[in-house]
């Protein structure tokens, strides 16, 4: 076994972190680089099935049928400005967790298990939204012109395009296709933001972890008022990305779960076997602690590894 090799078997983190900086290893091991690039590809094309299921979304859709019965909707006042609010607070809440990223010491093993989480919610919910189209909860808001033809790729990838450059928010005026409602996006990124932040900080930040809650739930609060969705589509989104992100982390936190075996039913997963080989550096739990991100660090090609002296016996 030669030095190189050595070197890249050398467990990413370890489950102690004495021991962790006695071989003084490098945050991100080159595989742990070229993973987070793989999972960024993996979430963009998800993303853009996403916005082409909805161009395609909004020719399938029925206008001439009214809101469906709700009964949580049909008890609330409605006020047109709630989903602005709604979207300032998605806004906030991704800033925040995009911080905790950024500055935490192992950037790059939460993006890629932030991508595989994003990518997978993403296909989810391009697949729920057409197979079902649901009337819109809210006749007032805006949307724009069916087609009177079949609509073509061209079109569908214009429509593509004008949506991702408003980042899928309606405040910016790019979000004017309607039908996306199973499930709720916006529900869907509030959990999420949340349980980045909450998962990846230490518990004395008790205090942002409960204002984050609370910017969550304003947020649905606010969708629901905006009869920006249906009560299901809040329900589903909220089930979907909890559980989601709950097998992941099994998966990821235990060994166990990671080995083929009969006792084993988080393997039968259809994304497991994914998950289980971009973890397979990742021999500990990730430790809440930050630094100032280093522009050399995001660098895919040279790392820099530092460890204990080699010991002979390992080449037996």
């Amino acid at each position: 076994m030669d030095e190189n090799e050595f070197h890249q078997r050398q467990p990413l983190l370890s489950g102690d972190l004495e021991d962790l900086e006695e071989h003084n290893l490098t945050s991100i091991s080159p595989r742990v680089r070229n993973g987070s690039a793989v999972k960024i590809e993996i979430e963009m094309p998800s993303c853009e099935r996403l916005e082409a299921s909805l161009s395609i979304t909004h020719e399938l859709r029925n206008t001439a049928l009214p809101p469906l019965p709700d009964l949580v909707l049909d008890h609330l006042p409605y006020h047109k400005g709630a989903l602005d609010v709604s979207e300032i607070l998605i806004m906030i809440a991704t800033i925040v967790a995009a911080l905790v990223v950024v500055f935490h010491k192992h950037r790059c093993i939460l993006i890629r298990r932030i991508c595989v989480i994003v990518g997978l919610l993403y296909g989810y919910r391009a697949i729920t939204m057409i197979v079902t189209v649901l009337p819109s909860a809210n006749k007032e808001y805006h949307c724009d012109v069916q087609l009177n033809h079949t609509i073509s790729t061209g079109e569908v990838v214009h429509r593509v395009l004008k949506i991702m450059s408003g980042f899928g928010l309606s405040i910016n005026g790019q979000h004017i296709y309607c039908g996306d409602f199973i499930f709720s996006g916006h529900t869907m990124i509030l959990i999420l933001c949340y349980l980045i932040i909450v998962e990846y900080t230490p518990v004395c930040l008790w205090l942002l972890h409960w204002l984050l809650w609370l910017v969550a739930l304003s947020g649905v609060s606010m969708l629901m008022i905006s009869r920006g969705h249906y009560t299901i589509d809040v329900i589903i989104a909220y089930f979907v990305t909890t559980r989601l992100w709950y097998m992941h982390n099994a998966i990821i936190a235990n060994r166990h779960f990671q080995q083929r075996a009969s006792t084993n039913h988080l393997g039968r997963l259809w994304w497991w076997r994914l998950a289980v080989w971009f973890e397979d550096n990742v021999k500990g739990p990730v430790p809440a602690q930050f630094e100032f991100p280093n522009p050399w660090s995001f660098s895919f090609n040279s790392v820099t590894t530092k460890s204990r002296a080699r010991d002979p016996a390992r080449d037996i």
